[in-house]
């Protein structure tokens, strides 16, 4: 039996969302034709999309429409009325501008719950682990990938149906007034900060400035609304003072007595954690560590503003993997059959992420006392004037694990590595393309390898490289 799909759009309220008009009235015409998606890409358009091409500074979507008709778009929406007339679009004066009004529109229709997510690290990761969980409790919509600026966010909105119960957005910046113009659009019941550090501080004066920025989330909250906040972060007490001024319930979780989700122990277990808090004693998650343990207390604090059971959440949580680039373990098997392991944390690095990752990275050292210990790292980027002193600050933790190799990528690391004069192997590229030429000398049976660095930097080929060269596995049973 065919499934009947709901129509994401229709004519009358695409028309009536973004106050477009129809030059040809042949805008869906076609029999059966209905909006099923909506994509501003016409590489990964699907069948039965809509497609906005957007303007930018070195592009103009404009010139893929006859692409995203060949790929499946059913309609178009344009600022070009020779190109609206031309392929019976819908035309519009600017198209972003119709993107972020359908965004509006589409929220404003949704009457499920809509959850917010941001923090200077950890909010992927947190929205991955709470919207994977939410799905068990109702039909869940949620960002998909990096969808974090005002594009992506207004794309995913743009994507929602009426009828889920559950909307799960992370909400990113680089600069004051971002959040801002964010949470008013997505006007959130539940807004979560997981942390505030110095990521992106390039961009701000200092931190408290990046903490004020980050409470510009509390702007748009829909009633009912709760905040969520960790209380160990050293700007909870500045983010509690914004929230009350927001009259909105404020809910803590962390080690402090103040924490309503009060964090008992968090204790590294092999690659996983044991976490115990409120009155649970001894909970396993079998692959997410110490970091990711706190991100997966986010998610279960979320449940507990939703009045969800929270032992189905649990459940899950203590099987999930981490995402990709996050922490994620890659067993590299080679012909000897002696198993190296790969720590792939190469999506990105803050230093407060850097930090952490290393601590993790040395409490993993007892359970793998025989394997070579070895750390890749790169520059940590967009940290402006005190990039020196940021990195600098790493290296009494890079002493304390004593690696038996040391890589570095970049100029900041570069310091590290001289810094640090270790009697071991230290090894300094400038170009991620060398590295990659010199890693089979490199890597070897029996290794426990941690890669880390900025996006930017392009560490994460390392990882790529080591999948398409080498018999791995993604495992997280390293130990």
């Amino acid at each position: 039996m065919d499934i009947k799909l709901i129509p994401l759009w229709t004519k009358k309220e695409l028309i009536k969302a973004i106050s477009a008009t129809d030059p040809t009235d042949n805008f869906l015409v076609k029999e059966k034709t209905e909006i099923l998606g909506v994509s501003i890409n016409d590489k990964t358009i699907k069948k039965g999309d809509l497609f906005i091409p957007i303007k930018g500074n070195k592009f103009d979507g404009h010139n893929f429409i006859e692409s995203a008709i060949k790929n499946g778009a059913v309609g178009v929406i344009a600022s070009d009325l020779k190109l609206a007339k031309k392929y019976n679009a819908l035309y519009v004066n600017d198209t972003k501008k119709a993107l972020i009004k359908m965004a509006q529109f589409a929220r404003k229709r949704f009457k499920g719950k809509t959850i917010a997510i941001t923090g200077s690290t950890g909010k992927t990761s947190t929205r991955y682990i709470t919207s994977t969980i939410l799905k068990k409790y109702g039909e869940t919509h949620y960002s998909q990938g990096n969808n974090n600026n005002l594009i992506g966010v207004c794309l995913t909105l743009s994507r929602l149906p009426a009828t889920k119960k559950y909307c799960v957005l992370e909400l990113g910046m680089n600069h004051i007034g971002e959040i801002e113009e964010l949470t008013k659009i997505v006007l959130p019941n539940i807004v979560l900060i997981t942390n505030v550090s110095n990521s992106h501080i390039a961009n701000f004066k200092n931190e408290k400035e990046i903490a004020e920025a980050k409470s510009e989330i509390f702007l748009g909250l829909k009633d009912p609304s709760s905040v969520i906040l960790n209380a160990d972060n050293k700007w909870s007490n500045l983010l509690f003072k914004k929230a009350k001024k927001a009259k909105t319930k404020i809910h803590f979780f962390g080690f402090k007595d103040n924490s309503k989700t009060k964090i008992i122990k968090i204790e590294d277990k092999k690659n996983g954690s044991i976490v115990s808090f409120n009155n649970i004693k001894n909970w396993h998650l079998k692959y997410l560590n110490s970091i990711q343990a706190i991100n997966a207390l986010a998610a279960i604090s979320i449940l507990n503003e939703l009045n969800l059971d929270i032992s189905i959440g649990m459940k899950i949580i203590s099987e999930m993997k981490p995402l990709p680039g996050r922490g994620e373990i890659i067993t590299i098997n080679f012909e000897c059959k002696n198993k190296s392991f790969l720590i792939d944390d190469s999506y990105n690095a803050s230093p407060a992420a850097m930090g952490a990752a290393l601590l993790s990275f040395y409490k993993s050292k007892s359970s793998l006392q025989d394997y070579e210990t070895v750390i890749i790292i790169s520059d940590m980027l967009e940290l402006g004037k005190d990039a020196a002193k940021l990195h600098a600050n790493l290296i009494p933790i890079i002493k304390k694990i004593n690696p038996d190799i040391l890589i570095t990528l970049g100029s900041e690391t570069l310091k590290i590595a001289i810094e640090l004069n270790l009697n071991k192997k230290i090894i300094s590229y400038h170009d991620i393309e060398q590295l990659l030429k010199d890693l089979p000398k490199i890597l070897k049976p029996k290794q426990n390898i941690l890669v880390k660095g900025s996006n930017g930097t392009g560490l994460w080929k390392l990882v790529n490289f080591v999948k398409n060269e080498y018999n791995y596995q993604e495992s997280n049973n390293a130990a």
